[in-house]
């Protein structure tokens, strides 16, 4: 069944609960909520009013949901094709201006582009389109044409695999959305040519929050001998091959991705010069400890290690380790290039973790460079939420 375009109830917030809505964050929290009048229905939209009654807005609804419902416009807008269709040509004429004849970026970062819930990536010819609640799940048809009309991609993947569907009451699900999508579609980032697994890869496909950071790694690599952790499908390492590195060892548990990471390899022409190795970036460091082996630079970009509050402690020591490892293993003069894409721990305490990890290392850090998302992935500023990721260039003295 269609979601409705229009209210069809109202969500009363209780007494100074309005704040935060007031100061443009879109979230708003089953315990900040008066009562609901009129007929609301998960997935539909409401009216927002404040504890007097003044109107807020309007959001879609989960009320299962710890949030229990995200705002849409602040304003009376019909939620229907027309508001979907404005709204993403916004956000590409952000990207045009971001990355200007770019084919591979990220066109949609929810919140940030007042589309809470959606994450649309391009890869070419084909989106990934990531959906990860029930307010947005609902409105997949008008969606849909919106997206054909602004981008007219040959084909979509719909991505619906995230843990955050189940907190929705979300099925799991990943598939050809519309269109023809090739088993490994080609895409160009960075200037480098990758072939990308929409269906069966990870997140939407590739990381192109990184793709900056990257760029970091590049100009810092020329003469050295490079390790890259966590590899996935080679990009750091092609990074660095092409920014003179002598050797590159690259090093990811998934031997599909290290196939991929080969392949792109050898399109790059640095087959002979970035090897690929299958194991845990914890084990393989240890390895390479014991075996006395140095490094003139190392990329460690690991996938979250902290996937909520209660994970905070175990993910701040794995940080603490993996980094510790990583630092003992630098040359003189040796750079670090070092993230971490976990919310719940912030730049103070990512720092804070990474200064701790040097005491262990017995290894003085100067820090080169302090970095975040590539710029197709805007911050809100009211919305701390969509600053996630952190990337330290660390040089050992």
């Amino acid at each position: 069944m269609t979601a409705s375009a229009n209210p069809t109830g109202t969500l009363i917030l209780r007494r100074g609960e309005d704040r935060r809505v007031r100061g443009g964050h879109p979230w708003i929290f089953s315990n900040e909520v008066e009562r609901w009048d009129g007929a609301v229905e998960d997935g539909g939209l409401v009216e927002i009013t404040d504890s007097r009654g003044a109107f807020l807005g309007i959001a879609y609804v989960n009320r299962h949901s710890l949030i229990c419902a995200r705002v849409l416009t602040r304003g009376r807008d019909t939620i229907d094709r027309a508001f979907f269709v404005k709204r993403l040509e916004r956000a590409r004429r952000l990207r045009e201006t971001c990355y200007p004849g770019e084919t591979c970026v990220r066109l949609v970062y929810g919140e940030s582009d007042q589309l809470p819930g959606l994450v649309v990536d391009r890869y070419g010819d084909w989106l990934a389109v990531q959906v990860l609640t029930r307010g947005m799940d609902a409105r997949t048809d008008v969606l849909r044409e919106a997206l054909e009309e602004v981008f007219a991609p040959k084909g979509a993947v719909y991505i619906g695999d995230s843990a955050l569907r189940e907190l929705e009451g979300l099925p799991q699900r990943r598939e050809t959305w519309w269109g023809t999508v090739p088993e490994r579609v080609e895409a160009t980032v960075g200037g480098f040519s990758l072939r990308v697994d929409l269906v069966g890869g990870q997140k939407t496909g590739l990381f192109l929050d990184q793709r900056e950071n990257r760029r970091r790694a590049e100009s810092r690599a020329k003469g050295r001998r490079a390790l890259d952790c966590f590899c996935y499908q080679g990009e750091w390492a092609l990074h660095m091959a092409r920014g003179g590195a002598t050797e590159v060892v690259a090093i990811d548990s998934s031997e599909p991705a290290l196939q991929l990471a080969q392949g792109n390899a050898s399109r790059a022409g640095y087959d002979g010069l970035v090897s690929f190795r299958r194991g845990t970036a914890f084990d393989e460091l240890r390895k390479f400890e014991r075996d006395g082996e140095r490094f003139g630079i190392a990329v460690v970009d690991p996938p979250a290690l902290i996937k909520s509050r209660k994970h905070v402690a175990a993910g701040v020591r794995a940080y603490r380790e993996l980094n510790r490892a990583a630092m003992g293993l630098l040359e003189e003069d040796g750079v670090l290039v070092t993230c971490s894409c976990s919310h719940h721990l912030d730049d103070a305490m990512f720092r804070q973790v990474l200064l701790e990890a040097a005491r262990l290392a017995r290894r003085p850090m100067r820090v080169l460079d302090w970095a975040g998302e590539a710029p197709d992935h805007p911050q809100l500023l009211a919305v701390p939420e969509t600053h996630y990721l952190k990337c330290a260039v660390l040089q050992a003295l």
